[in-house]
């Protein structure tokens, strides 16, 4: 139904509103250059297209994200890094989710804009989306769902703790954050089926964009699966909250006490004035000399294999600086091997009740643990602690000592 034959209408007649259509209002843009644009500034893309609030938002949050996971990234791996690993997690999903939102929005709105579909979308799906991918709901909100969007929020609000705390919950918390992104995309997606149903779409295609719709979609797809991928490397962390000494026993022979725990592939040997212990639930084994001067622990931790060597110093500063009634410095360090794997001997002065105590922190990893070797003794009082009185037992115990390859 043309204009001319709406005004020539009556008042008295009907107007079949089912078969009103609305023409198309085409606004050429290249998809290329919006994905291009986004790819190398996220927000470039969407302003470059028109969507100046939509472009300046994504840029306002993914630039601090970034510069934070820059420098989160760069503590992880430094010596003198000082950063909790929960922080580090948010600001790169936050990252890379509002990265490949930024490329798949140009492309896609640059797309819609061609093909003059664009100003009949009231609530963008991809922007429904990510809201919900990022928050507790918030795309719900964008999408007038306001009693859905509360549920959601104090709901993940109430469970995320627990989850959070138990085993893989991080994976489950985000199956369910895809889950209600997926959701909230698909509300947005059904009333913009509805909306374009009344428009009068060209029956030829539209041209070729020039950038074939796999590239961002597979670009979006690897760096989906790669984030999928640390998380699950999150699961396969050994659990040594509590370590298992059920197979474990000690022995006293004629070379001295001999610990083994077939559990772990692990065994020790401590010359004989040695007290060996392994009731404690944490440690792989605690060994004390008889007249108490010196000792040896042994504790093995999960470790990411993101995380150098390097970056155990900077945790063992950071736990110093929270710790009370404790004072320790990190003295110096260097090169070492621990049962034929390559180490470092990080050397600390621990102070604790008027005390001080010269550690030697050698840490070598295998696979997803870190093995750490903490032999303990008593400073001189002359403040002299370059030669310690232990330092021929400490050196029988590591040549002894036999961990997994």
């Amino acid at each position: 139904m043309d204009n001319a034959s709406i005004l020539s209408l009556t008042p008295s007649d009907p107007i079949d509103t089912a078969t009103v259509m609305f023409e198309p209002q085409p606004v050429p843009r290249s998809p290329a250059l919006a994905f291009l644009l986004s790819l190398a500034l996220p927000g470039a893309g969407q302003t470059y297209c028109g969507k100046t609030s939509r472009g300046l938002w994504t840029m306002a949050i993914f630039l601090p994200a970034l510069a934070l996971t820059i420098h989160f990234t760069r503590q992880l791996g430094s010596p003198e890094g000082k950063v909790d690993a929960l922080f580090w997690g948010i600001s790169l999903r936050i990252t890379l989710f509002l990265y490949v939102f930024a490329f798949l929005d140009a492309f896609f709105t640059a797309r819609e804009m061609t093909a003059g579909t664009d100003a009949f979308i009231a609530e963008s799906p991809r922007v429904a989306a990510i809201l919900n991918l990022l928050t507790r709901g918030f795309g719900y909100f964008y999408l007038g769902q306001r009693k859905l969007g509360l549920t959601v929020f104090f709901g993940l609000m109430f469970f995320q703790g627990p989850l959070a705390q138990a085993a893989g919950g991080g994976l489950v918390l985000e199956f369910i954050m895809a889950a209600i992104g997926v959701h909230a995309y698909n509300i947005a997606r059904r009333s913009e089926k509805e909306i374009l149903a009344t428009v009068r779409l060209p029956a030829e295609p539209a041209p070729s964009s020039g950038l074939p719709l796999a590239i961002p979609i597979g670009l979006a797809a690897v760096m989906a699966s790669g984030y999928v991928a640390l998380v699950f490397v999150g699961l396969l962390l050994p659990d040594y909250s509590h370590v298992d000494q059920s197979r474990a026993h000690v022995v006293q022979d004629s070379e001295g006490v001999f610990y083994q725990n077939p559990a772990y592939d692990i065994s020790l040997r401590a010359p004989a004035q040695w007290t060996v212990k392994n009731d404690a639930p944490n440690y792989m084994l605690l060994a004390v000399r008889s007249d108490r001067a010196c000792s040896v622990t042994l504790q093995p931790i999960a470790w990411s294999p993101l995380l150098g060597l390097d970056s155990f110093k900077g945790q063992l500063a950071y736990q110093f600086s929270k710790a009370k009634g404790l004072a320790g410095e990190v003295l110096d360090e260097q090169p070492a091997v621990l049962s034929g794997l390559d180490a470092r001997d990080i050397r600390v002065s621990v102070t604790e009740r008027a005390q001080r105590l010269i550690e030697h922190r050698i840490i070598a990893r295998s696979g997803l643990t870190l093995y750490d070797v903490t032999t303990a003794e008593l400073a001189p009082d002359e403040g002299n602690v370059a030669e310690l009185s232990c330092a021929s037992d400490f050196s029988f115990i590591r040549k002894n000592l036999v961990l997994p390859h």
